[in-house]
């Protein structure tokens, strides 16, 4: 008579189970495992459109364009009794000699419409206008379900749009959009790879990664209240708004006081590098962030006139009317005292991530014959 130990059989059916769960996980038939493992969607190139401008592109990178005209270095006029004073840094009447041609990249040209984002942290301004310190730390402001409702987004579209791009033929190409004509950018868009930022909401996202202008850091929003706009002491970086609300932990963006901004102020105290480039969050009177700005523009009605596209030698835009005829009426941007793209690369420093961009040597984007100037 054979004896069976069922007791040893039990132990090794149990070892041989656990073996056949691993080389299942291994083999990555779990789904979870499957799903974590696929690939994302690569990148196709940029195809250029007719009028003259494409998308970000992942070998050549960005195509740059100069347009319009803003307050960039310190005004002359500004000194240390009246460096406070908000009133010095009106752009309306600001020096014109320290102002600069405004550098924008373009991220995306699709359905008839250029998608463009200023390279630089061009100025700084509450989302919520609070005046006084007193209401200020009482959080004595209205509360939002949507950046729409911001004071900001008014601002942009009332005032600051006019003093960006107003003698600038290109202005009436520029179309309507969920909140208007001049806005951030939303945190979707800052995480889109299309566009050229990496999917990716925390940490350190060099991608993100912005530089303010000297008037953008210099100015100051109110006479005895706030601080001005910082940037990081290592790296040169600093923050910008994000025309989206903090969001909950489902995803929903939250009816409240806080606005998401990208992080440009190095937190050493965060895993994941320096931290520059993450999507936080910060108070609607918070005055220490900055504007880095997008508009679209409706590729029927503009013509790159001049420029290869790299930042030595960005693209020029002319207004055009009646493109599809046989004689387009074609409206120039003024000559500016001073063409050179501003504001300029902030100083190497280790780490940085270079602007990606072709060199100064590259072929210019074909000017149709009707469009030379």
């Amino acid at each position: 008579m054979i004896s069976i130990n069922l007791k040893g059989v039990f132990a090794m059916l149990k070892k041989a189970l656990s073996g056949i769960l691993v080389l299942i996980l291994l083999c990555g038939f779990c789904p979870l495992a499957f799903t974590a493992s696929e690939p994302k969607e690569t990148v196709a190139p940029a195809v250029m459109d007719e009028c003259g401008l494409r998308g970000w592109d992942p070998e050549k990178g960005y195509q740059y364009v100069i347009m319009g005209w803003y307050p960039y270095a310190k005004d002359p006029a500004i000194t240390k009794k009246n460096a406070n004073d908000p009133a010095m840094y009106d752009p309306e009447t600001y020096s014109e000699e320290a102002k600069a041609p405004v550098l924008w990249q373009v991220l995306d040209v699709a359905d008839g419409k250029a998608l463009l984002y200023t390279t630089y942290i061009i100025d700084a301004h509450q989302p919520t206008v609070v005046d006084n310190e007193k209401d200020a730390k009482g959080r004595k402001y209205p509360e939002i379900s949507d950046y729409g409702e911001t004071d900001l987004n008014r601002w942009l579209n009332d005032t600051m749009i006019n003093n960006l791009l107003g003698d600038e033929p290109v202005l009436a190409a520029v179309t309507e959009e969920k909140y208007g004509r001049l806005y951030p950018l939303t945190d979707g868009e800052l995480m889109t790879e299309k566009y050229g930022f990496q999917d990716q909401r925390f940490y350190e996202v060099k991608s993100r990664w912005a530089y303010a202008t000297p008037y953008a850091l210099n100015k100051k929003q109110h006479k005895k209240y706030g601080s001005k706009l910082t940037k990081d002491q290592k790296y040169g970086t600093s923050d910008y708004w994000v025309a989206a609300l903090k969001r909950d932990d489902n995803g929903q963006q939250k009816k409240g006081r806080y606005l998401q901004l990208c992080a440009g102020i190095a937190d050493p105290h965060e895993r994941g590098g320096t931290n520059i480039g993450h999507l936080s969050f910060g108070y609607l009177n918070r005055t220490t962030v900055g504007l880095r700005l997008a508009l679209r523009l409706d590729t029927s009605k503009i013509q790159v006139i001049s420029g290869n596209g790299s930042i030595w030698d960005p693209c020029r835009l002319a207004y055009v009317e009646d493109k599809e005829t046989e004689n387009p009426v074609v409206l120039t941007p003024p000559v500016r005292p001073d063409p050179t793209p501003a504001p300029t690369t902030p100083a190497p420093v280790k780490d940085r991530p270079k602007l990606e961009t072709p060199g100064p040597d590259v072929t210019p984007v074909p000017v149709p014959d009707w469009a030379q100037q």
